[in-house]
């Protein structure tokens, strides 16, 4: 499973990618939040006045880009099942990180093409453009003779390109922004893709009732379970190109007069004093590797689940695909509910400022740590997989699984129950505490380069992690994957609790 339309900068699974920017933290200064727009800045001074139409408009873009990830791509798995038997798990999983490879690689073009030409509609819209392409071409899929699969992984590169044009919103919004106002913008920003995460599985939800291959309705298109989201998707595309061109609006460049700005960082002369800034600067690097470290695990072993999630519906406990669509849209409609009262609590209760972030921190590891304790597949209390069943293509097939005969899964309500509950509690609340931590030990100097390097670090582990936990599980199944995954969660929890007392300074 994949989300794609979400900005790509904070880090859920594609099934659980809920939190967005968490630049929202009330107590992260006014100062940390302009030295991390510097090295991309939309405008050429601080906004006179904070602009909450186009704030409230570029929010509304946001979730209609979110909304389209959401509502299509919970049924990708079972979709590529359906149409191409020759689909195995391993490919999928070689999809899945090409696609992500692709959005980080665009995240990067999109971010300079605005750049350079002080631009966001034109990427926006070049972003709904191409998503409009891969909405046609996902529902031609089902014609292609052969080779379904190698169509449906180019349509989710296209997906993920035409997500990563979102990241530039970033940067909008510190643009039309004033700097006592950026926490509560980029709040809106938050809110907006936390409320996808609850409508998109309603809409998807809303058509498991038309199995497949469902009933014509022009000459060689077909409306089904896993083509109708495509239609209400490609229709988000229209809309958001409208809003686009009538409601923003491009920022008004400064004339050439103007004392010139440093030079950004997408320019090696930017990039070359920033660094040796940062090399002069007086950062405790060891804690800034530490908080590398916890996020590169968080984010390892979380892909490894939403990668996946529909794959053991499926096979272990049997489930079509339309069942297996039906509980993924439960699933994260309930964890998006969850994450909604978590976001609530730091903007509104301030819980930020009541508990200290490396507490909330190390609660978030912890909880998720136990996740692997109790949906772990123990023998004496869960459940044997289920049979294959060849007219479905569902259950445990021994010819692809050496592992079938004999293997053991937890018990389905367990096992999501703790899904939603520890999805929804840790992801926004571990995102929103490190990122305050990790911006406080940078202090007051350009966190331009540092906070890209853990943009850098996480997109590393959404490319590797999907291939490295499909071929895992496919060879030697879930009870290693579970093994390993908690013994790297352990260790991010043990190496936190002895820095402990180091980030008191910075919480």
């Amino acid at each position: 499973m994949k989300q794609k339309g979400v900005d790509n900068e904070k880090s859920v699974d594609p099934v659980f990618r809920i939190t967005g920017p968490t630049g929202m933290e009330k107590e992260q200064s006014e100062s940390s939040l302009e030295s991390k727009e510097d090295c991309f800045s939309l405008a050429d001074e601080d906004a006179e006045e904070t602009s909450w139409r186009l704030i409230y408009i570029t929010a509304l873009v946001s979730f209609l880009g979110a909304i389209e990830g959401t509502a299509v791509h919970m049924s990708e798995w079972p979709y590529m099942r359906e149409i191409d038997p020759d689909a195995t798990v391993q490919f999928f999983g070689i999809a899945s990180s090409a696609s992500k490879a692709a959005h980080a690689l665009f995240v990067l073009v999109f971010a300079m093409w605005s750049f350079k030409y002080k631009t966001v509609k034109w990427p926006l819209i070049t972003g709904r453009i191409i998503a409009m392409v891969a909405c046609f071409l996902y529902l031609g899929i089902e014609y292609i003779p052969t080779g379904r699969r190698y169509m449906m992984m180019f349509c989710y590169i296209l997906f993920d390109v035409s997500g990563s044009s979102p990241s530039i919103l970033r940067a909008y919004i510190a643009a039309v922004s004033m700097p006592k106002d950026r926490s509560k913008a980029f709040a809106c920003m938050s809110l907006s893709m936390t409320l996808s995460i609850i409508c998109g599985p309603l809409i998807q939800m809303a058509f498991t009732t038309i199995p497949y291959p469902g009933f014509t309705i022009i000459p060689h298109v077909k409306f089904h379970v896993y083509s109708a989201p495509i239609w209400i998707a490609n229709s988000t595309n229209f809309i958001s190109i409208a809003i686009i061109v009538f409601g923003m609006k491009e920022l008004p460049r400064k004339p050439k007069t103007k004392k010139p700005k440093k030079p950004s960082i997408f320019e090696l002369e930017g990039l070359k004093m920033r660094i040796q800034k940062i090399k002069n600067s007086n950062i405790d690097w060891v804690l800034v590797f530490v908080c590398w470290i916890a996020k590169c695990g968080k984010t390892m072993t979380a892909r490894s689940i939403g990668t996946l999630l529909p794959i053991l519906m499926m096979v272990q406990y049997g489930w079509t695909g339309i069942e297996t669509v039906r509980v993924t849209s439960f699933l994260m409609g309930g964890s998006g509910i969850l994450s909604m009262f978590v976001i609530g609590s730091f903007m509104f209760c301030k819980l930020g400022t009541i508990v200290q972030p490396r507490y909330i921190y190390l609660f978030s590891i912890s909880l998720f740590t136990m996740l692997y304790v109790v949906t772990y597949p123990y023998k004496s209390i869960g459940v044997e997989v289920a049979a294959f069943n060849a007219t479905d293509n569902t259950g445990c097939d021994p010819e692809k699984y050496s592992w079938c005969e004999g293997g053991i899964a937890a018990q389905p309500y367990v096992f999501l129950s703790c899904m939603v509950f520890v999805f929804g509690m840790t992801m926004p609340s571990s995102g929103i505490s490190l990122d305050t931590i990790y911006s406080k030990i940078l202090g007051k100097i350009d966190q331009s380069v540092m906070q890209g390097a853990a943009v850098i670090l996480d997109d590393i582990m959404m490319v590797i992690t999907p291939t490295y936990a499909s071929y895992l599980y496919t060879l030697v199944g879930l009870k290693p994957l579970w093994i390993i995954n908690g013994f790297i969660m352990s260790m991010v929890v043990l190496l936190w609790i002895v820095m402990l007392r180091k980030f008191k300074p910075y919480s």
